[in-house]
């Protein structure tokens, strides 16, 4: 049935205004009559029996979650009329983060960034870990608190499915633009390094105002394109948290719960530290310089990375003081540096030099005086 504003579901809420519509079903701000309260239904699309058989069991699953970072749902309940399930939840008058996209302060970001990622990694510690596969801008929510509150959750794999062929629509397990590269393979299994793509996705598009890749998600990325970067002036260190959310490869993502302390560091104002494997953010405007025989001065800790890999610098080997595992010299006493000490790898020290000790001239010059007196001692 087509549902419009007024109509009284199951006798209790009354629909007033249409939020939107998605795969799975549409989102109306509603009365509660009974109470007074204006809530927020999602109605699903029809299902069978055994469909809803399993509704209600991730609906039991998911009502023991509790984070401050997901958005609770209340009741569960099914349409008399049409035997469509909706969810009755608390209603957020400021709406989805999508919104503001474009139009985010950096600020704002961060704190967005801290809490979908809290509430991501409370949903992965979970014993089976549950990974949302839908995150997107038009999913997190935005409560009077200010806080950055994550929905539909708790949807399994298998329950997808029911609803996927229920709506007819092999597409709508999360939107493409949101999909890691891992997504558009063989046999995809959802991980929980997919929500963290996605979050990635998310914060390029709140920035920017556009999704990466041209809206293809990963599988543009599978065929070999560039990482997109954020504009100025946005800091190196949101650009280094959406790059490395976007990275290719799974194991190279920051899990959920380093992309909160991460965050959260950042708006502590404390020194943030970065605990998984990644590539600094290169700045576009600085030159790669020049090859040099010299040692390569240490960079300010605030100088901006460059734009692409310098070109191959050749340097004198010396192990610090120090090192004690320091590796070995390569044959000729070079060794070929192809990154700045930023990106992870450790610039090498010039190799003394052979010049010749002080003691050692006088023993020659020394040697050279007694030759010279015994050749002419002979000679005479």
């Amino acid at each position: 049935m087509q549902y419009t504003e007024g109509y009284l579901l199951d006798n209790r809420y009354r629909l007033e205004s249409f939020v939107g519509s998605g795969s799975f079903g549409e989102v109306w701000v509603a009365k509660d009559t009974e109470t007074d309260i204006d809530v927020a239904v999602k109605i699903y699309i029809s299902m069978d029996e055994k469909g809803l058989e399993e509704f209600k069991k991730e609906f039991q699953l998911s009502f023991e979650l509790n984070h401050t970072n997901l958005l609770h749902a209340n009741y569960l309940g099914v349409n008399s009329e049409d035997r469509r399930p909706y969810l009755v939840m608390p209603y957020c008058p400021e709406g989805s983060v999508s919104r503001y996209a474009g139009n985010m302060s950096e600020d704002q970001l961060w704190r967005f960034i801290h809490d979908v990622a809290a509430g991501l990694a409370y949903l992965h510690s979970q014993n089976p870990p549950i990974i949302h596969q839908d995150i997107k801008p038009d999913n997190i929510l935005i409560l009077k608190s200010g806080d950055y509150v994550i929905t539909d959750f708790g949807i399994s794999k298998q329950l997808r499915q029911s609803l996927r062929k229920s709506a007819m629509n092999l597409n709508s397990a999360g939107a493409i633009s949101y999909m890691g590269p891992e997504r558009f393979s063989k046999n995809f299994q959802a991980v929980k390094a997919s929500d963290i793509w996605s979050l990635g996705a998310a914060i390029f598009e709140l920035v920017t105002g556009d999704v990466p890749f041209c809206g293809m998600g990963g599988s543009l990325q599978r065929q070999g394109a560039d990482m997109p970067e954020l504009p100025e002036p946005y800091s190196e260190r949101l650009n280094l948290i959406c790059t490395s959310c976007l990275a290719k490869e799974t194991w190279d993502r920051p899990t959920a719960a380093q992309v909160r302390d991460y965050a959260s560091q950042v708006l502590d104002g404390q020194k943030a530290l970065v605990t998984w494997k990644h590539e600094e953010p290169r700045s576009a405007e600085a030159p790669a310089p020049e090859p040099v025989s010299e040692p390569v001065p240490e960079p300010h800790p605030e100088a901006a990375p460059v734009s692409e890999a310098p070109a191959p610098i050749a340097a004198t080997v010396m192990a610090a003081p120090d090192e004690t595992a320091a590796a070995p010299a390569p044959a000729g006493g070079t060794e070929i540096i192809d990154a700045p000490e930023k990106s992870g790898f450790l610039k090498s020290q010039p190799m003394a030099q052979n010049k010749p000790s002080i003691l050692v001239v006088l023993l020659l010059a020394a040697v050279g005086i007694i030759a010279g007196v015994v050749a002419g001692v002979f000679a005479f």
